[in-house]
């Protein structure tokens, strides 16, 4: 008799998370936005729209990591736009630097970034939302740095990074989301190291109890977001042809309204890849959707902001609750 209740769990596990009422929002809000639009609910409009989901899901897969276990990381707009311009300059007649260079010196400069955060928070014992707010103002003062270069972007593989569609219908883009979001959710659920991270999100000191490393992994998760903003930033200058030191400004609330709606606790220990991927579709059509209406851009702002203050406020009333229920 013991069979069927197990068969079930899996079921009534997922129907606990956000996943089921995001899905059925998303649903409701194509509704509304085809019967505002036509043009909505067409090939071409969800080609483009997952293709500028792109950036914003690569950071997410990485900010997500981080977030499980405790942290948080307000720089990686910023480490994204560094990235970009860096390898955007890099790419000019002048230097000619070779394309698989330029993507070791991109990921590099992730990597770095991430460690720094890492090891300040850790070793030093900053928060990491003053860490991460620290490193944002300094990285974003180095873009300025190169600002009077402007870089347009003729390599071709970089160009055709973000830009090339399978069967003309499906972003190249779409498939680097799926398959980053697959390995991180496959990382979480199978290996000792996603264990570990719910568990240090969940209580960091019966984590330290129980023999975990937890300043390493701590580190190793702020490396890997770091590695993502590298991508996403060779993702940016792709999509947009050049390289600007303004590039990702603002990153850090859209990626952060995503993940949170998403169902991944702002204080750690809980969240999932499939919620924040379908938040990252939500978040994706709302902002085309209020484009097609020609919302004005001031409107736009204000709706995210809102959004972003509703997903946290969601967020402190569930840990709440389920503090209550303890």
């Amino acid at each position: 008799m013991a069979k069927p209740e197990k068969q079930y769990s899996g079921l009534r596990n997922f129907l606990r998370t956000p996943t089921p009422t995001l899905i059925g929002l998303y649903i409701v809000m194509i509704i509304v936005f085809t019967i505002a639009d036509k043009n909505f609910l067409t090939v071409q409009n969800f080609r483009g729209i997952f293709n500028n989901l792109a950036v914003f899901g690569i950071l997410a897969s990485g900010i997500t990591v981080v977030m499980i276990a405790g942290g948080f990381d307000l720089s990686i707009g910023s480490i994204s736009g560094l990235v970009g311009i860096v390898s955007a300059v890099l790419m000019m007649d002048q230097y000619g630097v070779p394309t698989p260079l330029i993507f070791i010196i991109a990921i590099a400069i992730g990597c770095a970034v991430g460690l720094i955060n890492g090891l300040i928070i850790t070793k030093i014992g900053i928060n990491p939302i003053i860490t991460t707010l620290g490193t944002l103002a300094i990285i974003r003062g180095v873009c300025y740095f190169w600002a009077d270069k402007n870089p347009r972007i003729y390599n071709v593989f970089i160009q055709n990074l973000g830009r090339k569609f399978i069967a003309n219908a499906i972003p190249y883009t779409t498939v680097y989301i799926i398959v980053f979001f697959v390995i991180i959710a496959l990382i979480l659920k199978f290996t000792r190291f996603g264990r570990n991270l719910y568990t240090i999100g969940g209580n960091e000191t019966l984590a330290r109890l129980a023999g975990i490393q937890v300043d390493r992994i701590k580190i190793i998760t702020y490396v890997i977001s770091g590695f993502f903003c590298s991508l996403a930033g060779l993702l940016l200058i792709s999509q947009l042809g050049s390289g600007r030191p303004e590039y990702g400004t603002g990153a850090e609330l859209e990626v952060l309204t995503i993940v949170v709606l998403g169902g991944v606790a702002v204080g750690g220990g809980k969240g999932n890849l499939l919620g924040v991927f379908v938040a990252l579709v939500i978040i994706g059509s709302i902002s085309n959707g209020m484009v097609m209406l020609d919302v004005p851009i001031f409107l736009r702002q204000v709706v995210k902001g809102a959004l972003l203050v509703l997903v946290i406020s969601i967020d402190a009333l569930r840990n709440r609750r389920n503090l209550q229920l303890y």
